[in-house]
């Protein structure tokens, strides 16, 4: 049992502003986190230090590095907090589950998500949020860590102990034009392909990004014509001109008879794109977020 005159002799705050500190290794990233000043948070360190008998923290060229104390100190306090948190969340629930923030593909039309969508639709009383995480600049990490998501569906895996990153589905990637392209049939030799010209989807998803990375490196002559940070002016731009693109299959078939367009079939088909769930583990102390989580069976590849 804890004691709790000791703790009461104690402030506890100060162990929230030292892990603040220990993660970002910045006095001023963890004032911003905390909402507070660099002066409170410096002071607050100061307090700790002297409670403590150690620096805590060093200077390191331009930035910090803790001391084995405060490495100590982490390891113990970390799964504390995570603890602290989680209880916080159990009592919190009734208040916090009223509005579900998702961030994800800006057209989320692949059937999975669909059903995702269906699934929370059916909880009443709940508020839905949808943004594109593709336009976003903060990282999924920041978006979860500072409660600004619930769950985002990403391109990119995510290691970190205090968030749950499961495949979600593999989406087929195809090759698109307007349905009466002057040039190019249903099928279509790398040759033919490199004398069109191309839309490009330009977005600061670092998966996308390597994944035209890898394109460019097969298909290294290609012609860039039309560049948009939509993927609805993209699918516009193939719709009205000549452009061709790339396009995930789902999308395909769902827009293909009201915007007339045909699939380019190619020799040698496009790697799929693999599309990652995050969330908080501490989430799933929620009754309502595990009930939806549960809904969200991984599908075979290139279903979607």
């Amino acid at each position: 049992m804890a004691n709790l005159y000791d703790l009461k002799r104690f402030d506890l705050n100060l162990l929230v502003i030292f892990e603040c500190i220990y993660q970002h290794l910045s006095i001023s990233k963890a004032a911003e986190m905390l909402f507070i000043t660099p002066s409170a948070v410096s002071q607050s360190l100061q307090r700790l230090r002297t409670q403590l008998n150690d620096p805590l923290f060093v200077r390191s060229g331009k930035g910090i590095t803790p001391t084995t104390v405060a490495t100590n100190l982490h390891q113990h306090l970390s799964k504390n907090l995570n603890q602290l948190e989680q209880t916080i969340n159990m009592m919190g629930s009734v208040e916090l589950e009223k509005k579900f923030v998702i961030y994800g593909p800006e057209l989320n039309f692949t059937p999975r998500l669909a059903d995702f969508m269906n699934a929370l639709l059916a909880e009443p009383d709940l508020q839905i949020e949808y943004h594109d995480f593709a336009t976003t600049s903060d990282s999924g990490e920041n978006l979860l860590h500072y409660r600004k998501a619930d769950i985002i569906f990403t391109t990119t895996a995510i290691h970190n102990r205090s968030l749950v990153c499961e495949k979600f589905l593999d989406v087929k990637v195809i090759l698109v034009c307007r349905e009466d392209h002057p040039r190019l049939g249903s099928f279509a030799t790398l040759e033919q392909v490199l004398k069109e010209r191309f839309t490009h989807y330009d977005v600061q998803d670092p998966w996308i990004k390597q994944y035209q990375y890898d394109t460019d490196t097969r298909w290294a002559e290609r012609k860039f014509a039309f560049r948009s940070s939509s993927f609805i002016s993209i699918i516009n731009a193939i719709h009205k001109t000549d452009l061709i693109g790339l396009m995930p299959y789902s999308y395909f078939t769902m827009l293909k008879d009201s915007l007339r367009l045909k699939e380019v079939v190619l020799s040698t088909p496009l790697p799929e794109i693999s599309i990652y769930t995050l969330y908080n583990r501490a989430s799933l102390n929620s009754e309502l977020f595990t009930r939806i989580i549960e809904k969200l069976i991984p599908g075979p590849s290139g279903e979607n």
